[in-house]
């Protein structure tokens, strides 16, 4: 029986995944929210490694994960900490939730036309997203100003180009 459908099914679920975590934080249930988006997070390193253990992986898969990636890393992170962190600082903190969508899209559309490589060009969207999700539940007493700094310190490694490790290498290796 082929399998290969699996790894699709994974970033489909990540995709839900995010859509859900942004339906929670427009209902005002952040940690629900986040949870959806660790969730997320852990679809999205499966569909991965399933396609590479189940040798089926495409340019389809590739395509459909960033579109996944957009959603569960890029706007769900950014309406999050928007409206739980940043309600107080209105333009400052939609320019900054911007700026962090188009950088990962920029992340992405780069990593899609790029070739394989042993480990990332600038921070995955998936690493900065969580991270900007972790951060807007876990530091209560950050200030906005700090929180939005470190919206664009995300942002600007997400295209810089600083090398990053990949998760499957690090694993690879022991």
């Amino acid at each position: 029986m082929k399998w290969n459908w699996l790894p699709s099914m994974c970033t489909l679920g990540n995709l839900g995944l995010g859509s859900f975590s942004l339906l929670f934080t427009i209902q005002e249930r952040y940690h629900l929210a986040l949870s959806m988006i660790l969730l997320a997070a852990l679809c999205d390193v499966m569909d991965g490694l399933l396609a590479r253990m189940l040798h089926c992986t495409s340019d389809f898969g590739k395509q459909l994960d960033s579109l996944a990636d957009i959603i569960s890393f890029g706007i769900a992170p950014a309406f999050l900490i928007l409206f739980h962190r940043l309600e107080n600082v209105h333009a400052l903190g939609t320019a900054a939730a911007v700026v962090f969508l188009f950088c990962g899209a920029l992340r992405l559309a780069r990593f899609n036309i790029s070739a394989p490589a042993k480990g990332f060009t600038g921070i995955p969207i998936t690493a900065a997203g969580v991270i900007l999700s972790v951060v807007a539940l876990t530091s209560d007493r950050l200030k906005p100003e700090l929180i939005v700094l470190i919206m664009g310190l995300l942002s600007m490694l997400m295209i810089s180009r600083v090398p990053f490790p990949s998760i499957k290498n690090i694993v690879n290796r022991k």
